[in-house]
């Protein structure tokens, strides 16, 4: 099996971490759609680098980047519950906090938490200590979207 029907390779999967972003940005409390863009963010890295083959690779990218390391952990965490790999050291929990009544936040002016994720050791030190779900995932799709850019150009695709 390659791929999962329209989604065929890597700027695909970028489009639907897109989508995703929209949904988290849309709803900051949204754990659904937060799970869906971690969880996609995390597998693009087996897109970029697909197969056994190229096992050292992907984790040569993920330990180069803070970023890719806290959405491994996420993913990871959400995916099997609790995230027992001795490399995933930079998620303590994420948590929603419930949002004060904001009229400005949604149009049908209901209240509306935010995702927020604690972070530690050198993702924290990074980072922050606490983030939230719609900053952390902007800068996520920003550092996926500037890769296949420079894939892109790299394959002569300008």
């Amino acid at each position: 099996m390659k791929g999962f029907g329209a989604l065929q390779n890597l700027p695909d999967l970028l489009a639907k971490l897109r989508y995703d972003f929209a949904r988290v940005e849309q709803d900051p409390s949204d754990s659904y759609a937060a799970f869906d863009f971690f969880v996609t963010a995390e597998h693009m890295i087996d897109w970029a680098y697909p197969g056994y083959a190229n096992r050292d690779a992907r984790e040569s990218l993920r330990r180069s980047s803070v970023l890719l390391q806290v959405v491994s952990h996420i993913a990871s965490g959400s995916k099997h519950f609790v995230a027992e790999a001795r490399h995933h050291e930079s998620v303590q929990h994420a948590d929603t906090v419930g949002g004060s009544f904001d009229p400005g936040v949604r149009p049908d002016g209901l209240a509306v938490g935010t995702l927020y994720v604690t972070l530690e050791g050198a993702a924290a030190n990074t980072l922050g200590a606490r983030v939230g779900a719609v900053e952390l995932a902007s800068q996520v799709l920003r550092l996926w979207e500037e890769y296949v850019e420079r894939q892109r150009l790299t394959e002569g695709k300008a």
